[in-house]
């Protein structure tokens, strides 16, 4: 008689979890982790900003640019002492802008003027400039000098052409923004006042000293 064959139930297969299903242990600890590089990264970059601030702040503390007068001159001159004193003169002068700064200053609004017995007699407004880092620029001003601008009978214009001088003064004003490390910009203006005698004969300037 044939023997029957015995049936053994198989052992259950193990359930292994997907590979592309993390545990969810894992999952908050690598979330974990990038959450604290977050952190990390952005706190690195707040501290090196304040670190840039103080030292654009202590170090590289901005300074207001040295405006000087190079040299001026008489382009034309008419002038009289009868039947009423009266002066008419082209002036040209070279200024310099001197930026002590690390970073680039760029102004606008800026004016120079001529004044006689603290009246003005002249004026020239110009543009926007920009001058670099540790550098110079320099500006050529062309500017008309004019007594009939000045008060009547508010000045001792008529004795000064009979001696032969006229005497005056110059005033620039500078401003404008120093720009450091491209984040910090600081207004700074600068101011340059100058006295000089012009001398009708010879069509000079002489004895020009400014501060």
């Amino acid at each position: 008689m044939a023997e029957e064959s015995q049936s053994w139930p198989l052992a259950p297969s193990r359930i292994h979890r997907r590979s592309d299903e993390e545990n969810p242990t894992f999952k908050a600890i690598r979330k974990e982790r990038a959450n604290k590089c977050f952190i990390y990264v952005f706190s690195a970059i707040v501290v090196l900003s304040i670190l840039l601030l103080v030292f654009a702040l202590i170090v590289l503390r901005p300074k207001s640019p040295a405006v000087k007068l190079r040299s001026i001159s008489v382009k034309s001159l008419r002038y009289a002492t009868s039947p009423w004193p009266d002066i008419n003169a082209t002036l040209v002068a070279e200024v310099s802008i001197e930026n002590p700064n690390f970073g680039p200053y760029r102004f606008e609004n800026s004016s120079a003027r001529f004044l006689y017995g603290g009246q003005k007699i002249g004026e020239r407004r110009f543009g926007k400039g920009r001058v670099g880092a540790k550098g110079t620029g320099r500006l050529s001003l062309t500017m008309e000098v004019r007594s009939s601008r000045l008060p009547e009978g508010a000045n001792e214009l008529s004795s000064d052409l009979n001696s032969g001088v006229f005497k005056m003064s110059s005033y620039a004003r500078i401003s404008g923004k120093v720009r450091l490390i491209k984040i910090i910009q600081t207004r700074k203006t600068s101011e340059m006042r100058c006295n000089m005698t012009l001398v009708l004969k010879t069509k000079k300037i002489r004895d020009w000293r400014c501060d």
